[in-house]
């Protein structure tokens, strides 16, 4: 289901008092969701050390491409394109529909580039 819904809030919060999330709060036709949070990304199971991969920065970085601003406070009020999936919005997209981000997506890839460049790394040490 594919929907126009406003952001009422954002939030950065800790988790644990040991990792970073951020999570965006969607009003749809008078029903709140969230999106990210600690259920989709935190900030890695290294405090967001070195080997962890820069969740946070590409989950705000998005949100804020998406909405076309240039400063976190600013996506209040901003309307966006949601895609819910089993009551759960899994991406927002600027109202065309252009430019979607779907988190769970864009980390896996995100994994994935890692592991390939960790690989090559192994194979192929340079000192």
């Amino acid at each position: 289901m594919m929907e126009i819904g406003t952001i009422k809030a954002v939030h950065i919060y800790t988790h644990r008092r040991l990792y970073v999330t951020a999570e965006l709060e969607l009003n749809l036709k008078g029903v709140k969701y969230t999106f990210g949070g600690r259920d989709v990304f935190v900030s890695g199971m290294n405090g967001g050390g070195s080997a962890d991969a820069p969740y946070l920065g590409r989950f705000l970085f998005r949100c804020m491409e998406i909405c076309h601003v240039d400063n976190w406070d600013q996506l209040k009020s901003s309307k966006v394109l949601v895609e819910i999936q089993h009551g759960k919005v899994v991406a927002i997209a600027n109202v065309s529909g252009s430019n979607w981000f779907n988190p769970a997506k864009e980390f896996e890839a995100m994994e994935q580039e890692k592991e390939q460049i960790e690989s090559a790394f192994r194979d192929n040490p340079k000192s």
